[in-house]
């Protein structure tokens, strides 16, 4: 037990990063937002540059810790809510980095995840897998038997770069060099060089770490030629990850949380029995199963994942994405059809259905359960009489369609029964359009909490349960708040929709050719 009251939590997100500051009731007493600067240097490749990271992180926290007007000595910890797969290399010795932090969503590995996938060793591993499989009925080897590498894992990306970055694999040999995803290099930078660790939220979306034994994937990276020296320490989501040094924040103060986004979204929504779902609407959309003790098997684009670790507690989780989202909020606003996201809901009341358009969201293409990455983006059913109205309400439908086909992924490859309640958060989920949508289409009551932000929440959450603030989970639970809850109406015009909808989604899959 601490007598300090106080939590920072930062989130480094795909397109943001920011900085809360909340008291022992979990109020917001101070915040920090920022744009994170993100560079393409080529087709396919998507960095950020390490030192301006650090300069945004410092920055951030710093803002945070001055507008919420409390004393830094009286920060009792720190926790971190990180994107996830996005890695970096550097130097133990001189610090410095070997090249940019890689994202999640950089493709500059697809021909040697291809050429991986295709390989008849590869091939044979599987098949090796599903006689095993067969014999014994493990979940680990039937995800083995199905398993292929994409380019967002981050095994094959690291690859990419013992290949290709100069120095890497020579410095490797010298045992100079350490891996980390971001909140590993973070943390690395605050303790100044004491702590390279990880967790497992983090570390199980790798491709590096075998989530059926919690350990090391050694067949993965005996198979790719990795070596362990390199990687981190694996501790607990909630626990020990040393002391920011007292030069960064103004004061030394314990860093006991690191956590991946997303789970750190479905801890602060206090989804902590098997069958909670949340779904996180924000540059893209992600729904997430607590499915308690046992892990799934992938499927349909649907991953299995741990949540988080406290003490002798493993969670783990079911996952499925679409990269689009608000960044289909956002097009529509570049293109005219409103001025803002907040006009789109008095645009969709001015007309009583969609005139007919169809809108295929597949800037990034299309994910679980479709998973066509030469899928385009599209609308089809213009007229003459059609209106930004109508366009306005064919993006937002497009959202909620896409939604739909993920919570159907879920109740079906989750292996677990779905709870009644589904709760929501990300910016787009201020859209009630969109909210009361998807409880018609979904059948299920929609909680939205007055806290839109989650990933802050649930690292302060975890952070503060290391460090005594909070006693349990169910003292967590005591504190969440609603702003709404959107009851299911008649869906028969949904439904007849969303089936029109899926027609015109064929029309956009598998466009382009790589």
């Amino acid at each position: 037990m601490t007598d300090k009251r106080f939590i920072l939590a930062i989130d480094i997100g795909t397109t943001t990063i920011r900085g809360h500051v909340y008291d022992e009731k979990a109020e917001l007493i101070g915040q920090c937002l920022q744009k994170l600067d993100f560079c393409v240097p080529e087709r396919g490749h998507v960095e950020i540059i390490p030192d301006v990271l650090w300069s945004q992180f410092l920055a951030v926290g710093r803002e945070a810790i001055k507008d919420s007007r409390v004393p830094v000595e009286q920060i009792a910890s720190i926790g971190i809510s990180t994107q996830r797969a996005t890695f970096t290399t550097w130097n133990k010795r001189t610090a410095s980095h070997y090249h940019n932090f890689i994202s999640w969503n950089d493709t500059r590995a697809a021909q040697f995840t291809d050429s991986v996938n295709r390989a008849i060793t590869f091939r044979a591993m599987k098949a090796g897998a599903r006689v095993i499989k067969w014999l014994t009925g493990s979940r680990r080897y039937e995800a083995a038997s199905v398993l292929s590498f994409s380019p967002q894992l981050t095994i094959v990306r690291l690859c990419w770069v013992l290949d290709n970055i100069t120095g890497v694999r020579e410095d490797l040999q010298k045992g100079e060099v350490l891996f980390g995803t971001i909140e590993t290099w973070l943390v690395w930078k605050m303790t100044k060089g004491k702590v390279h660790a990880t967790d497992p939220s983090n570390i199980s979306c790798t491709g590096l770490y075998d989530l059926y034994i919690s350990s090391w994937n050694s067949i993965h990276m005996s198979y790719l030629g990795l070596p362990r020296s390199l990687l981190p320490e694996v501790r607990d989501t909630s626990g020990d990850f040393g002391v920011c040094d007292s030069g960064l924040f103004g004061a030394d103060i314990p860093i006991n949380a690191v956590v991946g986004d997303q789970q750190a979204a479905l801890f602060g929504q206090c989804c902590y029995k098997s069958g909670d779902m949340k779904i996180t609407l924000g540059t893209g959309a992600f729904a997430v199963v607590n499915t308690g003790k046992t892990p799934s098997v992938p499927a349909q684009g649907a991953y299995p994942l741990i949540g988080w670790k406290i003490k002798d507690e493993i969670c783990y989780i079911t996952e499925c994405n679409q990269s689009d989202c608000g960044t289909i909020v956002d097009w529509g606003q570049s293109m005219g059809y409103y001025s803002s996201p907040a006009e789109t809901e008095d645009k969709v009341k001015s007309v009583d259905d969609n005139g007919g358009v169809y809108f295929v969201p597949a800037f990034k293409g299309l994910q679980a359960p479709i998973n066509d990455n030469c899928a385009c983006a599209c609308l089809i059913g213009l007229t003459p009489r059609t209106t930004p109205a109508h366009v306005t309400r064919s993006l937002l439908e497009s959202i909620t369609y896409r939604v739909k086909q993920l919570y159907d992924v879920e109740m079906k490859e989750s292996r677990v029964k779905l709870n009644q309640v589904i709760r929501v958060d990300g910016g787009v989920s201020q859209n009630e359009f969109i909210l009361q949508s998807m409880a018609n289409l979904l059948g299920q009551p929609i909680e939205r909490p007055t806290n839109l932000d989650m990933s802050c929440l649930g690292a302060a959450f975890l952070a503060g349960l290391a460090t005594g603030i909070w006693k349990n989970k169910e003292e967590l639970r005591g504190l969440r708040k609603l702003d709404a809850v959107f009851e299911p109406k008649s869906i028969t015009t949904e439904e007849q929709e969303f089936q029109t909808w899926e027609r015109a989604l064929k029309r956009g899959m598998a466009w382009y050719k790589s």
